[in-house]
C-alpha cells in the first residue's frame, strides 16, 4: 500500500493527451492511486492538470518548413498553454492544484533531426518557470517531466506524474524532472 501523501484520492485530474500511449499509462497509474480522470474539462474543479501532448517531427533544420514548424508549436506549446490559461481565467483549478507538462530530454540536449520538436519542448521550459512564479501566490504548482524517448521508461514517467500531482510534492514548483536512466540523448 502506498503512503497517503502519494494518493490521488479525491482529486480530479484533467489529462490533456489521454489518448496517446503514454497518456493511457499515466491515466491508469493515476486511477490506481485514486484519481478521477477526465480527458476534457467538465464542470468540476480540477486538482491536477497533465499535458501529455507530444507531436514529433523528424526534420533537419535546413529542410524544415514554416507550416511544419507551426504545426509542432501549435500542438506542443500553444494548445496546452491556452488550455491552462482558460482554466486559470475561469477559476477551474482548485487551490493547491498541480500542473504537469510532459517535456523531453531533447529540450535540454537537442537531438539531430528534431529541431522543431526540441524547440517546442524547450519553450515549455520557459512557460513552466514563468507560470510557477505567477501562480505561487495561489498555491498552484507547475512542473515538468523530461523523459528520454523510450517506452520502457513510461511506468517511471507515470509514477513521477503521480508524485507531482500528489501532496507529497506540495512544496515543489518550477522544476523539471529528468527521466533518462543516465543515458544522454546522443547515446540513446
Amino acid at each position: 500500500m502506498s503512503h497517503p501523501a502519494f494518493s490521488l484520492q479525491g482529486k480530479t485530474i484533467l489529462l490533456n493527451g489521454m489518448d496517446s500511449a503514454l497518456g493511457q499509462i499515466i491515466a491508469e497509474t493515476c486511477s490506481q492511486r485514486g484519481g478521477h480522470l477526465m480527458a476534457t474539462p467538465q464542470e468540476e474543479q480540477i486538482h491536477g492538470l497533465v499535458h501529455c501532448i507530444d507531436q514529433q517531427l523528424a526534420s533537419n533544420i535546413a529542410d524544415l518548413s514554416e507550416p511544419a514548424l507551426m504545426q509542432v508549436m501549435q500542438s506542443n506549446v500553444i494548445q496546452p498553454v491556452m488550455l491552462t490559461q482558460q482554466l486559470l481565467q475561469n477559476g477551474r483549478l482548485a487551490p493547491q492544484a498541480s500542473i504537469v507538462f510532459l517535456l523531453s530530454t531533447a529540450a535540454h540536449m537537442g537531438a539531430a533531426g528534431q529541431g522543431a520538436y526540441a524547440a517546442s519542448k524547450a519553450a515549455l521550459n520557459g512557460i513552466i518557470q514563468c507560470l510557477a512564479m505567477e501562480q505561487a501566490a495561489q498555491g498552484i504548482r507547475v512542473n515538468g517531466i523530461s523523459p528520454r524517448p523510450d517506452a520502457a521508461l513510461w511506468p517511471d514517467v507515470a509514477n513521477s506524474v503521480v508524485f507531482l500531482l500528489s501532496d507529497a510534492s506540495r512544496w515543489i514548483t518550477g522544476t523539471r524532472l529528468m527521466i533518462n536512466g543516465s543515458v544522454t540523448e546522443a547515446a540513446a
